[in-house]
């Protein structure tokens, strides 16, 4: 949040102002060529920036809910390759779906979903803090379905992506969790 904070503030002179997409290249955002230039830092800088503060926030808060309920049983460096590869993967493929100059990816709703889409099979196969979890995957998926509806009419491709991968790995870790049993996966 203090990253995206603080790029708001260099682009529009305000820390809650609204950072116009095509500068945010400049920052950290992800962009067909700096794929193509293997600039994979952009994969993690990417996600600490955002056009709308409040929208960062809530998306901050959303993984907060979520990872501290699923950082406990699956440890920190799962919770950080869900965040990294489910967050990464859908913000770079926003780059496709956009025209230059704002075909930028930027942003942190597709991690969100993606601890949405893990928690969700998390949940189905362990039972644990069933409630909570339950709480805090309708407070992830709710308010970026409605946006995307809002302001698309239909489910954003890369939320659909970064959920997905969100589940593909969680369906990965409670395989590997059953054929080592006696080991923490992470």
């Amino acid at each position: 949040m203090c990253v995206s904070l603080f790029v708001a503030l260099q682009v529009s002179g305000s820390f809650f102002g609204k950072s116009r997409i095509i500068y945010l290249a400049d920052y950290g955002g992800i962009t067909l060529q700096s794929i193509k230039d293997m600039e994979l830092w952009r994969f993690l800088a990417a996600q600490l920036i955002h056009v709308h503060q409040k929208h960062m926030l809530y998306n901050v808060l959303s993984i907060l809910l979520i990872g501290v309920i699923l950082e406990r049983y699956i440890g920190h460096k799962y919770m950080f390759a869900v965040w990294l590869i489910g967050g990464g993967v859908g913000t770079a493929f926003t780059t496709a779906l956009g025209s230059v100059p704002w075909n930028t990816g930027t942003g942190a709703s597709q991690a969100a979903l993606a601890f949405a889409g893990f928690g969700l099979i998390f949940l189905k196969t362990h039972r644990r803090s069933r409630y909570s979890l339950i709480i805090a995957i309708v407070f992830a998926i709710l308010p970026a379905l409605y946006l995307d509806l809002k302001t698309a009419g239909y489910p954003k491709p890369t939320h659909i992506l970064s959920f997905t991968i969100g589940t593909i790995m969680a369906a990965w870790y409670t395989w590997r969790s059953t054929v080592t049993p006696n080991s923490k996966v992470n």
